[in-house]
């Protein structure tokens, strides 16, 4: 009724409108009293406002609707898809993976136009579990799991507060840190303490506690420390030995336990060392032999086995490594020559192949890698530059390429890096700034911004971080102060 009785108005008005430019035609006609009047001019722009405003609310309205419908269907197919392939295999697939020649154990699930998927598998519980979010770019999310139906996520702001008992202590010298994919369990590697020390995490509020047998033994100088995604493996290098310890987890304790044969030969100091999401494949850069060992694991009693061709060249000490969710690429960086390294994977033997430009710029001694859930950003940290280097990927073939602008500052030292499942924050432990730093996200460019407070106090050295699949937790190791920061992530 409103709408009518505003268009009756406007159509009188500009009849009036229009009578005045007749009569002002005739010269001799009396302009005062024909004359279109400022008071009525203003009346018109105000109900044309009107009108306009109802139209834009409306379509924003219609638009928004849409989003949500857009949000909560593909979810809910998806939902479907996750649900009969569990039917079929008795476990859900590792990860999403649409491309020509899809892992193992993978499912294709595909968004709405503008959409993004983020998913978290949780096979080591009785019945498995998973969660799946669908994310719009204009920053509408929805989640589903195994258990509900789709609603609407509270997006984190990504800025972290340390608990109430900000930190916890760990072994000597404190270096990589890895969360189980349930949230249950955290493990450090304890460089000069030759062990890995174990917690359970409480998933309310994101405190740690030592277990009953607190640490594991694991050989000279330990170093890097991975998980596999069923949760069931635990891998770390030694440097000093040249190897690797593999364990196998116990899924509702926690607790790790070597494997009948404790250790697997690698190269010349082991730095690093990621796993496929598939479980069938696992890679460690040697720092002191400019290669890249390549195992294939066994799924059901997570030993390893070299390669055929147990290694690949890198460039001159290569230190950290990552590997994309899809299995299709593998990157390291190379600290000493300033690049990263980039690999394709062949997803049925696991062995790596350089790609045809096989490395890319980095910054000065790039030491940490990681990529984001969706795959299309990696990001490095360089210890001796100060900043972290930004790269796009191409989902397609692997490569990548460095953003407009290439590095964002980061303080003094940065070490460990890592991004949100949600893709929204990156964090990264920079060791002589004794902080961490904080960047927000954008999730279609993928370039980094400085949040506003950037930075949180940590302890001495802190040098590895991960955040808790939930996304609710955040924590960092300290080299310097043989301890754990932990911290909620708003």
């Amino acid at each position: 009724m409103l709408i009518l009785i505003l268009k009756i108005q406007l159509t009188q008005e500009v009849g009036k409108m229009t009578k005045s430019v007749v009569l002002n035609t005739n010269v001799n006609s009396n302009r005062h009293n024909s004359a279109f009047t400022i008071v009525e001019l203003l009346v018109v722009i105000v109900v044309i406002g009107i009108l306009a405003s109802i139209t834009i609310v409306s379509y924003t309205g219609v638009s928004s609707k849409a989003v949500v419908a857009a949000l909560q269907s593909d979810l809910s197919n998806a939902a479907n898809q996750l649900k009969q392939y569990l039917v079929i295999n008795s476990a859900y697939p590792t990860a999403i993976d649409c491309s020509a020649s899809p892992a193992v154990n993978t499912i294709c699930l595909k968004t709405s136009s503008g959409n993004t998927f983020t998913y978290v598998p949780n096979n080591s519980t009785n019945p498995p579990t998973f969660s799946l979010i669908d994310a719009n770019s204009g920053g509408v999310s929805y989640v589903i799991t195994d258990k509900t139906a789709p609603v609407v996520t509270v997006p984190h702001t990504g800025v972290l507060a340390a608990l109430g008992t900000p930190t916890i202590v760990t072994g000597i010298n404190p270096r990589s840190l890895v969360i189980s994919a349930d949230g249950t369990s955290v493990y450090v590697t304890n460089r000069d303490g030759s062990s890995v020390s174990m917690y359970g995490r409480n998933a309310g509020t994101g405190a740690l506690t030592a277990l009953a047998t607190p640490t594991i033994a694991a050989g000279t100088y330990t170093a890097g420390l991975v998980i596999s995604a069923d949760g069931t493996s635990v891998y770390a290098t030694n440097i000093g030995n040249n190897n690797i310890s593999m364990y196998s987890r116990n899924t509702i304790t926690g607790a790790l336990t070597a494997l009948a044969t404790p250790t697997i030969a690698a190269g010349w100091n082991p730095m690093d060392i990621t796993i496929s999401a598939d479980g069938i494949s696992v890679y460690a850069p040697n720092y002191s032999d400019n290669n890249v060992s390549m195992y294939s694991r066994n799924t059901i009693t997570g030993a390893l086995t070299a390669l055929a061709t147990p290694t690949i060249a890198a460039g001159t000490n290569p230190s950290g490594i990552t590997m994309s969710a899809d299995g299709a690429s593998v990157y390291v960086t190379n600290r000493s020559v300033n690049t990263i390294s980039m690999y394709s994977r062949n997803i049925s033997t696991g062995a790596l192949t350089a790609l045809a430009t096989p490395t890319i710029a980095a910054g000065t001694g790039p030491y940490s890698i990681t990529i984001s859930a969706d795959g299309t950003s990696v990001y490095a940290t360089n210890y001796d530059g100060a900043s972290i280097s930004m790269y796009s990927r191409n989902t397609g073939n692997g490569a990548l390429t460095a953003l407009a602008t290439p590095t964002i500052a980061a303080g003094t030292n940065p070490q460990g890096i890592a991004i949100s499942a949600d893709g929204a924050s990156v964090y990264a432990a920079v060791y002589n700034s004794s902080a961490i730093y904080l960047y927000n996200r954008n999730t279609s460019t993928g370039a980094l911004t400085a949040m506003a407070t950037p930075t949180i106090a940590a302890m001495t050295g802190p040098y590895g971080i991960a955040i808790s699949p939930d996304g609710n937790s955040v924590y960092s190791t300290n080299a310097g102060s043989n301890n754990i920061s932990m911290y909620n992530r708003n």
